[in-house]
């Protein structure tokens, strides 16, 4: 028990077994109102096993478990109402397998689905969660788990969702008992009600939500009663905005444009020779505009995926989220560390240059390759069920086209490389006209713009340009409707 003034208190709270070895799932911290048993003040944790849920329609007054892993304690912080008078509150704990957990298995339980389709119709399901953990299982109707289901009404009116329903013939046949995975529903029993409110993928199949509620009043199955969701689903699509704007930046980013700058600096310095943009070497400008804007979003990507986790860190529990936030930051410090190297690098005619041009290109390469991976790693997130089976194949699409291109470029430097009049043996004793390119040390030789196998040479290389422009952004546009769908 704790007494609280007008004044704010912290209450740390650790829950644990009576011994070491005790390990649980599920748990539900909330304080309340020794007389009013209304729920009272906020929960904080720095604790990645946990997590903060909305109870009643308010933001952070529970506590409750992130993961279905066992555990042998959890730590939470609780933060007294400053306008409560004085009252006795009571912080009390409930170890239950009944707490929504963070993905969309909730755990021995009975569920009942409410979903608008893409077609804008409303249907009601009932589902159990067998096994603890499992995906939910829809009921049949020669199932018996406690009570007939029909549904009585659903509506869509004004963006609102209704399902009405009752449930009857709660006896159960004697003599036909058998081992159940799930008890059965009984009118004579009260009950918590958890609500979850989520998306729907594609193919109208139930993915994550992260919005979840537990209700403080039970309910008794031989009585009727009322669920209004609205609020929490206003939040949810509120949240899943910073999520899906996270995604979609990064997609477009480092499948279009880093890529698109890579090739350009690589495969471009002897394009464009007397043209100039601001002072500088085409291809210069256009690598530099193009790493500049990629840093600038990715970093604001990375903002927005902070106020979604709202700063918390993914739990270990969740291996390929996690995997994929280690690998995600060092892409970020990549992009702001690239900027900022060239920054300060050295002059194009200084002997140590070649340092810079060769860790410039090992970074970015690096980062490049790490953000393959961590774009691959997130299509295999739970989150990624859409309509587009295996989302992951579009990754090796690309990454298998972005080869083939690479290759074809190498192919052409090095054919008209033999062929091109300053390297040819018989032409090796003629004078060339060099140019001091912008971020190289390296005089290179300025080819003739009007030579006929140049001018073909330059016009392949645009082609493939355009070719990998082209499916980039394809296949980022398509990744970029998954993110949409999924979140």
């Amino acid at each position: 028990m704790f007494v609280s003034s007008r004044h704010l208190f912290f209450f740390s709270v650790t829950v644990r077994g009576t011994t070491s070895s005790d390990r649980f799932k599920g748990i539900l911290l909330v304080a309340k109102g020794q007389s009013s048993q209304n729920i009272l003040g906020s929960w904080s944790s720095i604790d990645s096993s946990v997590y903060v849920v909305f109870c009643d329609g308010t933001s952070s007054n529970g506590i409750t478990q992130a993961a279905s892993t066992t555990k042998s304690q959890i730590q939470a912080t609780w933060t007294s109402p400053s306008t409560t008078a004085q009252e006795n509150i009571v912080i009390s704990y409930q170890q239950s397998c009944e707490v929504p957990m963070a993905r969309h298995r909730l755990g021995n339980d009975h569920v009942f689905v409410c979903q608008r389709l893409n077609d804008d119709t409303i249907q009601l399901q009932r589902f159990i969660n067998p096994g603890g953990y499992s995906s939910p299982t829809i009921v049949t109707t020669d199932s018996n788990y406690g009570g007939i289901l029909t549904v009585t009404r659903v509506a869509l009116n004004n963006g609102v969702a209704y399902c009405e329903f009752t449930l009857s013939n709660f006896t159960t046949t004697m003599g036909r008992r058998r081992k159940r995975s799930i008890s059965l529903l009984s009118q004579s029993t009260q009950y918590r009600i958890l609500v979850a409110t989520g998306h729907l993928a594609g193919s109208n199949a139930l993915v994550q939500h992260s919005s979840v509620a537990v209700l403080t009043q039970k309910i008794q199955l031989d009585q009727s009663g009322t669920i209004a969701t609205a609020n929490i689903e206003g939040s949810d699509d509120d949240k899943a905005m910073f999520l899906r704007a996270h995604g979609i930046i990064m997609l477009f980013i480092w499948i279009l444009f880093v890529p698109t700058g890579i090739l350009i600096a690589r495969y471009f310095k002897q394009s464009w020779p007397t043209r100039k943009l601001c002072g500088k070497q085409m291809w210069f400008a256009v690598h530099r505009s193009v790493m500049i804007f990629a840093a600038i979003m990715t970093l604001i990507a990375f903002a927005a995926i902070l106020k979604y986790n709202q700063g918390t860190w993914v739990s270990q529990n969740e291996s390929r989220e996690f995997a994929h936030s280690i690998i995600g930051m060092l892409v970020i410090s990549a992009a702001i560390i690239q900027p900022m190297m060239a920054l300060f690098r050295c002059h194009p005619d200084h002997q140590y240059r070649f340092i810079f041009n060769y860790v410039h290109a090992i970074v970015g390469i690096g980062a490049l390759i790490l953000s393959i991976i961590a774009i691959f790693l997130a299509t295999l997130f739970s989150l990624s069920d859409t309509s587009i089976n295996k989302p992951w194949r579009i990754v090796v699409a690309w990454e298998s086209t972005e080869f083939a291109i690479l290759i074809g470029f190498e192919c052409l430097e090095i054919f008209y490389r033999k062929k091109w009049s300053p390297f040819c043996v018989k032409n090796r004793d003629k004078p060339v006209q060099m140019d001091v390119l912008h971020n190289s040390s390296d005089a290179t030789p300025v080819d003739d713009r009007s030579s006929p196998e140049n001018i073909l040479k330059e016009r392949l290389k645009t082609f493939l340009l355009a070719i990998h422009i082209l499916v980039a952004f394809g296949l980022s546009l398509t990744l970029a409707y998954c993110t949409w769908q999924a979140s």
